[in-house]
């Protein structure tokens, strides 16, 4: 039976435009909630730098004297230390470490005693993040080398770490810690640098 609409396609345009209209409006409305606005209520860029910054470090309990050869006797402090934004979460960080070991004392309020070593460790361009950061942990691994004779054993150390960047305050946290290892290991240790001429 032959159609009773004269125009058979303007109706289906006008059904089509029915149809599609509402899908409009409402991608529409959706592009302008995710769009980013210049006048809106969110943070500026300055306020973006401040919350992605680090507000506080952390030096972790997995700091501690080791060896980057294939003996006992620790060369290095291994540092592993953890920078925190505004939201307490794990942050990379541009700027300037500086690390302070002291012997540790008893009878004073700080506990710290001499002064054994410093170090100051930039982190000034992309090469530098690759060096020292650990994806996996999300923290810094620092392997701090110090200069004359071994650190002794049998003792315990404070390890203060600071952080500077321009334009931002700086940062402290302080570290105790335990070296220990046994006669046995030392000796053993003693002897193979020997052997081999070290």
């Amino acid at each position: 039976m032959p159609s009773s609409d004269p125009h058979p396609r303007r109706g289906a345009a006008a059904l089509i435009a029915i149809l599609i209209l509402p899908a409009a409006i409402f991608l529409a409305a959706g592009c302008q909630r995710g769009a980013i606005s210049q006048t809106g209520d969110g943070p500026s860029a300055e306020e973006l730098v401040s919350f992605y910054s680090p507000r506080s470090i952390q030096i972790l309990p997995f700091t501690k004297p080791r060896s980057f050869d294939d003996d006992d006797i620790p060369d290095v402090l291994a540092v592993s230390l953890r920078p925190l934004d505004a939201a307490g979460d794990p942050v990379k960080a541009y700027g300037t470490f500086n690390f302070v070991l002291y012997s540790y004392k008893q009878g004073t309020a700080d506990h710290r005693g001499p002064l054994l070593q410093t170090w100051n460790l930039p982190i000034s361009n992309l090469e530098d993040q690759k060096r020292f950061w650990e994806r996996v942990t999300a923290t810094y691994e620092f392997p701090l080398s110090w200069e004359g004779n071994p650190l002794p054993p049998q003792q315990k150390y404070i390890l203060t770490a600071s952080y500077e960047a321009p334009g931002s305050e700086r940062l402290f946290s302080e570290y105790e810690f335990e070296f220990r290892i046994t006669r046995e290991d030392l000796i053993n240790a003693m002897a193979e640098r020997q052997k081999s001429g070290n």
